[in-house]
């Protein structure tokens, strides 16, 4: 959008909002502070009256600032749902087709552009965001202020084949008669499942990534509940004696923050989506596992809403682009972007691992709690692939999809790979599942011999 379609600032139309709108947004008193009020100030976010004040009111460092910022936001077609990190205009974040309204550049005025389109004002700007390798400014990611111009499409899921069913009778051993001291068994699969799913906060604080998180994923945005979440697993994985009733009570009040901002917030960008389900997911482990029983209490009375967030991320994956649903074999020789990719991929590992976690933590309640199929009578895709999950650069990643194989998955059904895969091709992600699939020995072998 051209500039000059912001000259006439004068001219903008009034309202009668004083607050600015983050704080508005927030639910917050503004202290209406210009040109940034003092809560936007300390929490380092961007700061817009829906009041507009002349330019000719404004020194000119402020007028600069003001200018920067709707460069920022401004773009050649605000309808259009962009979604992902590092990607150009109109994709579509590249593997998620969401349709987009038609015409042409907007030439309303600049309230009116900010009235009629959505965005999140709370876009963290602080330097504890370069810990995932943020380096973006305001002007180069538009597409952090757009958002979903339509509801995604409900798309049925596959009903699972027979391979499924058989790879679920395969799993029979595991999914029954599960007993309480199988927990404390190191050469049981529960004791194993556990304590790796155990393990996610230690990959978080130490590794910012876990194998359904990818490292890169919030490289050039990190929504805040990440940043939170983040703070949170170092504070759990290093808590002492000491400080243990502190660290509880941030793990309670970041959890209570997460849900009370997140609850009913239909207008969220799909990566804002992926970001709170993993948020959640991270701290529904530390609150159902940690032995604590009110944490335990509390983290059950929030698995309706995990189921819920996950739900919603299923759709998210159901209107990924043919080939980022993992469907089409013709398309399959066409590296997707590797940016597209980490999204889609992450998504789909999300998906699968909390689901399964939350099956298993059913089982251990009780043998009568996990009869029932739910999500795992539908298929739910994924790949395996150290080598494009491991990638790190886009071309690494072109050069891992040409040149070596990568396997499509459907939920536990590993007959295939197992008859076609190698040992090198297992990531972190894949060791868990068919570790589960086919108990620890089994799968130690497969690896040794295969590759």
């Amino acid at each position: 959008m051209a500039m000059e379609a912001f000259a006439p600032m004068d001219n903008l139309p009034k309202t009668k909002q004083k607050s600015c709108d983050s704080c508005v947004s927030g639910k917050r008193r503004c202290d209406r502070r210009k040109p940034v009020c003092t809560r936007c100030a300390q929490r380092q976010i961007s700061c817009i009256y829906a009041k507009f004040i002349p330019t000719g009111q404004l020194d000119r460092d402020e007028a600069e600032s003001t200018t920067l910022f709707m460069r920022g936001i401004a773009s050649e077609n605000p309808s259009s749902a962009l979604v992902g990190p590092g990607c150009p205009p109109n994709d579509g974040f590249g593997d998620i087709a969401i349709d987009s309204q038609p015409g042409g550049a907007p030439t309303e005025s600049m309230q009116n552009f900010m009235m009629n389109n959505s965005y999140d004002a709370n876009v963290p700007m602080d330097s504890f965001a370069n810990l995932f390798g943020n380096n973006y400014t305001l002007c180069q990611d538009p597409w952090l202020f757009q958002v979903e111009q339509e509801a995604m499409q409900e798309r049925p899921s596959s009903p699972v084949d027979e391979e499924v069913l058989q790879a679920y009778r395969n799993m029979a051993g595991v999914c029954v008669d599960v007993e309480p001291w199988h927990l404390y068994d190191p050469s049981s699969s529960l004791h194993y499942t556990v304590n790796r799913v155990k393990s996610f906060i230690d990959d978080v604080s130490t590794r910012n990534a876990t194998p359904f998180m990818h490292r890169y994923l919030y490289k050039d945005y990190t929504p805040p509940c990440i940043l939170s979440c983040f703070a949170t697993s170092v504070l759990y994985t290093h808590r002492t004696e000491a400080n243990t009733a502190m660290v509880m009570r941030t793990i309670h009040s970041n959890v209570r923050e997460l849900v009370n901002a997140e609850t009913g917030h239909i207008a969220a960008l799909p990566v804002e989506k992926l970001a709170r389900t993993q948020a959640l997911f991270l701290y529904q482990i530390i609150r159902l596992l940690n032995g604590d029983v009110t944490l335990r209490a509390q983290g059950e009375s929030d698995i309706a809403l995990l189921q819920t967030w996950l739900g919603d991320l299923s759709k998210v994956r159901e209107n990924l682009s043919d080939s980022a649903q993992l469907g089409h074999h013709a398309k399959r020789n066409l590296a997707p972007q590797w940016e597209s990719w980490i999204f889609a991929e992450s998504v789909r590992r999300t998906i699968i691992i909390a689901h399964s976690f939350l099956k298993i933590y059913e089982m251990m309640q009780g043998p009568e709690k996990g009869d029932d199929q739910g999500i795992w009578a539908h298929v739910h895709r994924w790949t395996i692939s150290r080598h494009l999950w491991e990638a790190n650069s886009s071309s690494g990643f072109a050069y891992n999809w040409k040149g070596r194989p990568h396997f499509i998955i459907s939920n536990y059904s590993f007959q295939h790979f197992l008859q076609h895969g190698r040992g090198e091709d297992v990531d972190e992600f894949a060791e868990i599942l068919l570790r589960v699939y086919m108990g620890a020995d089994a799968m130690k072998k497969f690896v040794c011999s295969r590759t």
